[in-house]
């Protein structure tokens, strides 16, 4: 449990020092998606990473590999500029896509759609845009996974089983 949670203040300070930066530029009307909302979230990262978590019951890999998911989808798509207006609905659908891939137990948009605060049309609709955006590449060769694992136990200076 402790280490899961510090797994989790990792992954929200990282998420944060990004949106610290990109909150800071003046974004083109052209880069802002769907996944924009006209105002940030009042949840802290951290707080939302905690909720999704209690309430999928999924896995430690499905955060690291939703971390993967959007470090590749900015690969991919560089004038998408991950902010706090748009941060907690691309974290929750690449959550929601990880554990979809990843774990054999899921549950149904409808239940993502209310753990994460969103309506079930917006879930279904960023799941299917997400997907595209990553030309539905999901899988994450395992050596790549274990290297990735690793830098984000050295940021966290976290131990995982």
């Amino acid at each position: 449990m402790q280490q899961h949670n510090q797994l989790l203040i990792t992954i929200a300070n990282i998420l944060d020092e990004i949106i610290k930066e990109t909150d800071a530029l003046e974004i083109e009307q052209d880069s802002i998606s769907y996944f924009h909302a006209t105002k940030a979230p009042s949840i802290t990262l951290y707080y939302y990473l905690q909720r999704i978590a209690k309430y999928t019951h999924c896995s430690e890999e499905c955060f690291v590999i939703s971390l993967i998911y959007l470090d590749r989808l900015q690969e991919k798509h560089p004038y998408l500029v991950l902010n706090s207006k748009c941060i907690h609905r691309f974290l929750l659908i690449s959550l929601v896509i990880a554990i979809k891939f990843q774990d054999d137990d899921y549950y149904k948009n409808e239940y993502y759609a209310k753990v994460g605060g969103i309506s079930v049309k917006e879930i279904f609709v960023l799941e299917q845009t997400f997907l595209e955006l990553m030309d539905h590449q999901l899988f994450i060769d395992e050596h790549y996974y274990f290297m990735y694992e690793k830098k984000l136990l050295e940021y966290g200076e976290i131990e995982m089983p």
